[in-house]
């Protein structure tokens, strides 16, 4: 919404010309949790007050100057890459009113920002001073930040205003290095880590995440993920355990350990109950131990629209009033809705969609729309005539290169090095698509009375040295022994097929090499699907049907082959690969105990 000027504010308005991307201004500008930071501002104390018509409102409390300032901070407004706008509504303290815009126009090959702050002032005593004091002191630190812009790092993945800004004592860094030369033999990363550490602020270093720092580095990501989980077996970091809101993706409830997980959550800013999801709101992220470096938190802004990217509009719109915004869409899948009311537009905008120029939404009803992607005019109504409502559309894409805790609990690395992290006894969290093996030896009982105990006992534990030494190479994890068998589990199901393949080549190199004869006769079955996520004996476990049926797939091995599900065989990356491979593939049907209808599996034989 637009605020009339009034008579006695103070307006304080500059341009200025900015040779950079309009993406990258964006990004650096609109985060202003790490502005204020930068700029020095005092960190804000935040409370959430529920509103009983959805989400909630935010009041801040802020010493500063020597006076304590209490604000309510309305629900701030922006459209991505063009406009925001904050406004506190000052309780207490020399402010009555402060407004923060930035408007971002092209002009050629050059972005112009302009920066409008509005201040009412309640106590006008002191008004030469609050005026001088933008005039002498914030007008120019935010001229020379944003003119900074334009040499401040970039990329996809920029961590942030912050970046690289303390400078770097050597003694710290040659014993940052000797520490990480125990977990990592690749010097390159150790020097990245450690120079990330020591230049970095704070707000970089709270929820450090190591696929987006692999992202930045060009490093592997496994390798990154790697280095930080031997990193905090060292002691050297601490893990977070985030449950993120599935509307803002904040970490509303934090832990450093599974067990003392939350799996019931409430988000206070959208005013929303959810649950955990493994697959995709529980994220992993470290920070650095305190005897490593001291991270102290605190939060400069909650409202910017840095705080929630994948919100690309956000507007209020008064009561019994409309609110005209336009936006370019690109193609992917968009949400239209507020907390205010229950209609949820759904867009889904690719090349096939039909030419729609104006997309209304009165948030009375769901509906969806195919739509061309480009510029589209929207026209938000609200019909309500008691209160204001909040729209946003968002993109519908989850957090780039996060952690999830469905992907790190599915690697060997992880589970051999904290073996205790484990879930609450009862706990269960939903899984949504796990790969799960099973493997077992043919005949193993008659292989032990006819080859003797010392002969079996080598065979076998030559056979166990190949399922342990492959499984980190296809970033899976083996959850438990059952006598000769192993269950496994893969976060991909061509990595599961995969893994199974090569363990078959192998077994068959070690029967050549060693013995001269099939001695080791090797079952793998394997399924895809949802599961449930327990706390089995201390260990991380998983139930349910997916694993069930994994189990009698593998019984229906005949020996040195692999079985997998029709649905399996159908997955595209899957197909592929059987196809690449030379695998002889026979489809069949069979009734699997406990499961009341006929199952079609597929039979893998490799034929090399």
């Amino acid at each position: 919404m637009i605020y009339e000027i009034l008579p006695n504010e103070y307006v304080f308005r500059f341009e200025i010309p900015l040779d950079a991307s309009l993406h990258k201004v964006w990004k650096y500008v609109s985060d202003t949790d790490r502005v204020n930071q930068f700029l020095g501002e005092p960190s804000i104390e935040y409370e959430d007050m529920p509103d009983e018509r959805g989400g909630s409102n935010k009041e801040g409390t802020q010493k500063n100057t020597g006076f304590t300032l209490k604000f309510k901070e309305v629900a701030p407004e922006w459209v991505d890459e063009k406009y925001f706008q904050i406004v506190r509504e000052h309780i207490a303290g020399p402010l009555k009113r402060f407004i923060h815009r930035i408007d971002l126009t092209q002009k050629n090959e050059m972005i112009i920002l302009k920066n409008t702050i509005r201040v009412i002032l309640r106590w006008k005593l002191l008004a030469p001073i609050n005026v001088a004091k933008f005039h002498l002191d914030v007008i120019p630190r935010y001229k020379k930040y944003y003119k900074d812009i334009e040499n401040l790092p970039y990329n996809e993945y920029n961590l942030g205003t912050t970046q690289i800004q303390k400078p770097i004592k050597p003694e710290e860094l040659t014993s940052l290095l000797h520490k990480f030369s125990l977990i990592s033999h690749n010097d390159i990363l150790c020097n990245q880590v450690a120079t990330f550490l020591l230049k970095s602020q704070d707000l970089d270093l709270l929820k450090i995440r190591p696929y987006r720092l692999a992202a930045i580095w060009k490093e592997n990501k496994k390798e990154v993920l790697e280095f930080f989980l031997r990193g905090t077996k060292e002691g050297y970091f601490d893990m977070n355990w985030d449950v993120l809101c599935p509307s803002c993706r904040g970490a509303k409830a934090s832990s450093s350990s599974l067990r003392e997980m939350k799996t019931q959550v409430h988000c206070p800013s959208c005013n929303i109950d959810y649950e955990a999801d493994f697959d995709k709101s529980v994220e992993l992220t470290f920070t650095p131990n305190p005897t490593i470096k001291q991270v102290l938190g605190g939060i400069y802004c909650a409202s910017g629209p840095g705080s929630t990217p994948h919100v690309k509009l956000q507007v209020r719109v008064q009561p019994n009033e409309k609110q005209n915004s336009e936006y370019r869409l690109l193609p992917g899948i968009y949400k239209l809705y507020s907390l205010q009311t229950k209609g949820i537009l759904d867009l889904n905008v690719d090349s096939l969609g039909e030419d729609i120029e104006t997309i209304s939404y009165d948030g009375t009803k769901n509906e969806k729309l195919h739509i061309l992607p480009g510029t589209k005019k929207f026209l938000f109504s609200n019909l309500d005539s008691e209160g204001e409502v909040i729209v946003r559309l968002e993109h519908a894409v989850w957090l780039e290169n996060i952690v999830t805790a469905s992907e790190v609990t599915s690697k060997h690395e992880f589970r051999e090095l904290f073996s205790s992290e484990v879930l609450r006894p009862g706990e269960e969290i939903g899984v949504k698509s796990l790969s799960i093996l099973f493997t077992d030896l043919k005949g193993s009982t008659e292989f032990y009375n006819t080859k003797g105990d010392a002969f079996a006992y080598r065979a076998v534990s030559n056979h166990f040295e190949i399922l342990i030494r492959n499984i980190t190479k296809y970033d899976g994890a083996i959850v438990k022994t059952i006598g000769d068998a192993i269950m496994g589990i893969f976060l991909l199901p061509v990595n599961a097929v995969l893994y199974a393949i090569q363990i078959q080549k192998e077994i068959k190199e070690l029967n050549q090499r060693e013995y001269g004869e099939n001695v080791i006769i090797l079952k793998i079955g394997i399924h895809s699907g949802p599961v449930l996520a327990v706390n089995q004996n201390d260990k991380l476990d998983y139930f349910g049907k997916t694993v069930n049926l994994a189990a009698r797939v593998e019984g229906k091995c005949k020996g040195g082959d692999i079985v997998i599900t029709r649905t399996l065989y159908e997955n595209e990356k899957v197909k592929e690969l059987i196809q690449k491979e030379k695998i002889q593939i026979e489809i069949f049907e069979s009734n699997l105990k406990g499961f009341e209808e006929s199952s079609e599996l597929v039979r893998l034989v490799l034929l090399r």
